[in-house]
């Protein structure tokens, strides 16, 4: 590995590392409105990185073939073999860099600096925690998470930013609770959303159909931490919040298909949908008929 000074990679805010790897990433979030977290796909070929620092945890996942690294933290030597879907947890604030074999696809799924600590004090009691650095270890529910947000950029899709603010909140607590140096405590939840905050976080979501609405901004309507509030709106109506958003956009593309006088394209924007297509898909999954048949019916 290279003996120059190791580069410190830190940001307030997730971000790409173009100084460690070479290739510019095929597919990147940081254009997209996700703000508690970004994610890179890699294609790479056998290589190595410098060695460098990160101040923000990240999770990268091996979307490819099986393939032999070598892991160096702090001077200390480790191989591992690499299957596809085994995930790491990178080291932070610790010197590291990395070695591999053959044509690496890695998923990189960088947390923003401070959403650990969010879900902490409730799962830990405590803000400051840390993550066990982690190596080629399989665990389904990263996979599955990092499918998800992959999938959910590629169709660039209305309501982006909440389902991707849900899924990074769903992966920081599951590494909270699998792989903190912490024992979490256990967390009871006293029914759903009460009756006025569950219809001001409504009437605010209907009222803003079609702008890009955060997880954040619907938590601090009803006064509750995001993890909490996730839980408790859907207890109270059996949908996650972006289910709900999803659903009333369609019913509010069903209104105006009604009283006519707009095309497809105009009645998708009006909802929040980005554009025409991503109107017919919701529409037909949650309708059975897509929007022209219902147009003509």
């Amino acid at each position: 590995m290279s003996a120059q000074q190791p580069m410190e990679i830190a940001s307030n805010y997730p971000k790409h590392l173009p100084e460690v790897f070479e290739q510019a990433p095929t597919l990147t979030s940081l254009n997209s409105a996700w703000s508690a977290i970004t994610l890179e796909a890699f294609c790479l070929p056998p290589g190595e990185t410098p060695e460098f620092c990160l101040d923000h945890y990240v999770v990268s996942i091996n979307m490819g073939q099986r393939l032999q690294a070598e892991c160096m933290v702090e001077r200390k030597s480790q191989s591992v073999t690499y299957f596809h879907g085994t995930a790491v947890i990178c080291p932070i604030h610790s010197c590291h860099s990395f070695r591999w074999n053959a044509e690496l696809q890695v998923l990189s799924l960088n947390l923003k600096s401070g959403l650990l600590g969010l879900h902490a004090i409730e799962l830990l009691g405590r803000e400051q925690v840390e993550l066990i650095p982690h190596f080629a270890f399989q665990d389904g529910l990263i996979y599955q998470i990092g499918l998800a947000l992959q999938a959910e950029l590629r169709s660039q899709n209305s309501g982006s930013s909440l389902y991707a603010e849900t899924l990074a909140n769903t992966l920081a607590i599951h590494l909270l609770r699998h792989y903190s140096s912490q024992n979490h405590r256990t967390i009871t939840h006293n029914g759903g959303l009460p009756q006025h905050k569950l219809r001001l976080v409504t009437d605010y979501i209907n009222d803003y159909l079609e702008h890009e609405l955060s997880l954040r901004e619907l938590a601090a309507i009803a006064q509750m931490s995001q993890y909490h509030f996730c839980h408790a709106f859907k207890q109270a109506i059996g949908l996650s919040p972006h289910q709900y958003l999803i659903q009333q956009r369609v019913e509010r593309a069903k209104q105006l298909l009604r009283q006519g006088g707009m095309s497809l394209g105009s009645v998708a924007i009006a909802c929040g949908f980005s554009h025409q297509s991503h109107l017919h898909r919701h529409f037909k999954r949650l309708t059975g008929v897509t929007p022209k048949t219902f147009l003509n019916s």
